[in-house]
């Protein structure tokens, strides 16, 4: 999956929750990745707050909350708890949390932009079916199926190789 273009907000000191968009994972993910640019003020580094950003469905915040900071060169964030939703549809919410006063008592406060892309997918456990087989892909640094081929080491300056030939 490529990354999806969500929405843009404009935040300022008083705001507490704000929609940025749906978004709709694909059968089987567990996880959200969100990238997100601070597209105001300029290139500018942030000072007066940070964010809460989460996925709320029907069933609630089912991907867990995570803090979130501007950044002019954008930051890739992960939404998940390790198991797929019961929803497949929701909306990403922002709440900026503005923990310098400075933001709140400025006569005419700077608006923080940001702009949200995400995809979704599925992380391996490391148990059960999303785990190769052994002796059927790389596992562990396991060598499989090695059965018709002459194996060697070589160490050459502190590093080891390892050298095969094919019995034919």
């Amino acid at each position: 999956m490529s990354w999806q273009d969500i929405g843009s907000v404009d935040v300022g000191p008083r705001d507490r929750e704000v929609l940025v968009g749906p978004f709709l994972m694909e059968e089987g993910d567990d996880t959200i990745w969100v990238h997100i640019t601070q597209t105001s003020p300029g290139n500018e580094k942030w000072n007066f707050s940070y964010g809460l950003l989460s996925w709320r469905t029907v069933q609630g915040h089912e991907l867990g909350t995570v803090k979130v900071y501007g950044d002019t060169e954008g930051g890739t964030y992960k939404l998940t708890v390790g198991l797929p939703p019961s929803e497949r549809y929701g909306d990403l919410v922002f709440e900026p949390r503005p923990y310098n006063s400075r933001w709140i008592n400025i006569e005419d406060p700077p608006i923080w932009g940001l702009s949200f892309k995400a995809q979704s997918g599925k992380i391996l456990s490391g148990t059960g079916s999303d785990v190769p087989v052994f002796g059927t892909g790389a596992t562990l640094g396991v060598l499989g199926d090695v059965a018709d081929a002459g194996l060697r080491w070589v160490i050459k300056n502190g590093v080891a190789y390892l050298l095969s030939t094919a019995n034919k």
